[in-house]
């Protein structure tokens, strides 16, 4: 398990297996000795973010792909094998959330719209977030046709046929238009396509997946 400097996160691995699988999580998290009634995103490939309050048993949250929460000790949980998970902490510990994006998700910015319903929701400031990203594929193995690659003027490059991308890259240049303080991505590979530290649905093509996981501390 991989764990940043922030809140209580937590990154899974392909040795901890396959978080997706029914129970999976909740046996992870009771063997961190975590909270383990996890809410959990349907993850569709859009720009919808829920707001999850403390749940009395574990929930999925139906056509949306980021969760954010301001109740302390509650699990929020998003299901990774290439895409970037991106994390969001509020400095003043107000919120916490944990967002999906692969390029549809940084295209249709998913980040923006998580800072704009903090905001609306519980007056969060964008300069008082700090935001950092998991293990997703790197630029030298996101290949991408140009009906793609059209939309990231700012990271694509052509590669004989196709074109790659950066999505870290675009993501860092989001929240830096936003306000944000970016902190970088917190993972032990930079590309989930190299080595076999994680799933990788382009590498292997695997329905399995690691997890993602933001819990925000007690209120202080």
């Amino acid at each position: 398990m991989v764990k940043t400097l922030f809140p209580p996160t937590s990154i899974s691995t392909r040795y901890d297996g396959d978080l997706r699988r029914p129970g999976a999580t909740e046996r992870f998290l009771r063997k961190q000795r975590q909270p383990s009634f996890i809410a959990t995103a349907e993850q569709v490939h859009g720009n919808r973010v829920a707001l999850v309050p403390k749940l009395p048993k574990s929930k999925k949250y139906a056509g949306v792909d980021g969760l954010l929460t301001e109740a302390a000790l509650q699990p929020l949980v998003i299901y990774t094998a290439d895409c970037a998970s991106i994390f969001l902490e509020d400095r003043q510990n107000r919120v916490v959330g944990v967002l999906h994006a692969g390029w549809r998700g940084v295209h249709s910015e998913i980040l923006k719209k998580a800072i704009q319903l903090a905001r609306t929701k519980w007056g969060v400031l964008a300069q008082d977030v700090r935001v950092w990203l998991g293990p997703s594929i790197g630029p030298c193995c996101f290949e991408v046709k140009w009906d793609v690659a059209r939309h990231f003027p700012l990271t694509r490059k052509r590669k004989k046929d196709r074109w790659t991308v950066d999505l870290a890259r675009e993501l860092r240049a989001q929240a830096k238009r936003l306000g944000l303080a970016w902190m970088g991505k917190k993972s032990l590979e930079g590309c989930t396509m190299h080595g076999s530290r994680y799933f990788s649905y382009r590498r292997d093509g695997t329905s399995k997946r690691q997890a993602s996981i933001i819990i925000k501390k007690e209120n202080r």
